[in-house]
C-alpha cells in the first residue's frame, strides 16, 4: 500500500526540503461537530492555538479525523507567521492556503491511518509515514443511515444531490420512497413540514430545494429573497417514511397530521 508521503513525491515536488507537519483535528466538542461543516469556519479554527504548535514549520497538512484512526485529508497550508495575544496567551497563526493542481483533487477524498498515537495531533511529515488506506470518490457523503436516522444542513444536501454517482445509496433509498419532511430554520428555531410523492420520491422533491433554496414554499422564498445565502440556515430531515404505492390524496392528508402536531401553519413557515 502507498503512503501519503510517497503520493506527494510522486505528483508535486512543491514541498520538497520544507518543514512540513502533518495535523488531525478531532475535538468532542459540539461545537466543533458544527466547525467541520463549515470549511470557512474550520480554517479560523486551526488558525488560534494554545500552544506554538507551528514554530519553525514551513507548512502544514491538515487532516479531519474520522472513526477509528482513519483522517481524511482537508487541505494544504502555508505557515507564514504568528501572533501571540498577552491577554489570552493564545498563539494566532496566518496560514494561507495552498492550491495544486496537481494535488486538488485529493482534498476531501485520501484517507490515511493516522496511526495508535493519535493523542500525538500535530507530527513532523519526514518523521511519520501514513499508510493511505481508502480514496474516496469524488463528493461522497458516507454510508447511508437510514430513512430517518440522518439530518443535512443545505450544504450537505447540495453535495448529495450532484454527486449521486458518487452516493450511489443515499440515491437508490431517496429516490424509492415518499416521505414527510422537516425544513428547520437553524436562525430562528421556525420549522417547515412538507411531503414528497411520486416519480423520484424524496430525492426528486430535495433536488428542487438544492437547485433552488425554497423548493417553490412561499414563505421560504420571502425569506431566501430578502437574504442573501438564507437558504444556507436551512436543515433537512425526514420524520416519516411512506410506500410508494400510497395515493397522493394520503401522503398530504398525513403531512396535514404532522402539521397540526408541530403547530407550523399557526408558528411555522407552513402558509397552508
Amino acid at each position: 500500500m502507498i503512503t501519503f508521503q510517497e503520493l506527494l513525491e510522486l505528483r508535486t515536488d512543491y514541498f520538497k526540503s520544507s518543514k512540513i507537519k502533518l495535523v488531525r483535528h478531532k475535538d468532542s466538542r459540539k461545537e466543533y461537530k458544527d466547525i467541520i461543516k463549515d470549511r470557512a469556519a474550520l480554517l479560523e479554527y486551526q488558525k488560534e492555538q494554545g500552544n506554538p504548535v507551528f514554530k519553525n514549520t514551513d507548512y502544514i497538512i491538515s487532516f479531519i479525523g474520522q472513526e477509528g484512526t482513519k483522517s481524511l485529508l482537508f487541505g494544504f497550508f502555508k505557515v507564514k507567521g504568528v501572533e501571540k495575544n498577552s491577554q489570552n496567551n493564545k498563539y494566532y497563526y496566518d496560514l494561507e492556503e495552498v492550491k495544486l493542481k496537481e494535488l486538488d483533487d485529493f482534498i476531501d477524498r485520501v484517507v490515511i491511518n493516522w496511526g495508535s498515537s493519535t493523542i500525538s495531533w500535530h507530527q513532523w511529515y519526514h518523521k511519520q509515514n501514513k499508510e493511505i488506506v481508502e480514496l474516496l470518490p469524488k463528493g461522497y457523503m458516507g454510508d447511508f443511515k437510514g430513512i430517518t436516522d440522518f439530518v443535512l444542513d443545505y450544504q450537505e444536501l447540495k453535495k448529495l444531490i450532484n454527486n449521486s454517482d458518487a452516493n450511489r445509496d443515499w440515491h437508490l433509498n431517496l429516490s424509492s420512497i415518499n416521505g414527510v419532511y422537516m425544513i428547520l430554520d437553524k436562525k430562528t428555531g421556525n420549522q417547515y413540514i412538507g411531503s414528497a410523492y411520486g416519480q423520484g420520491g424524496i430525492w426528486q422533491r430535495w433536488s428542487d430545494y438544492a437547485s433552488s433554496g425554497h423548493g417553490g414554499n412561499q414563505k421560504l422564498i420571502e425569506l431566501c429573497a430578502n437574504k442573501n445565502n438564507y437558504e444556507s440556515n436551512f436543515q433537512f430531515t425526514i420524520l416519516k417514511s411512506l410506500p410508494s404505492n400510497l395515493s397522493n390524496r394520503e401522503v398530504i392528508k398525513i403531512e396535514t397530521l404532522y402539521k397540526e402536531k408541530f403547530g407550523t401553519k399557526a408558528f411555522g413557515l407552513n402558509q397552508n
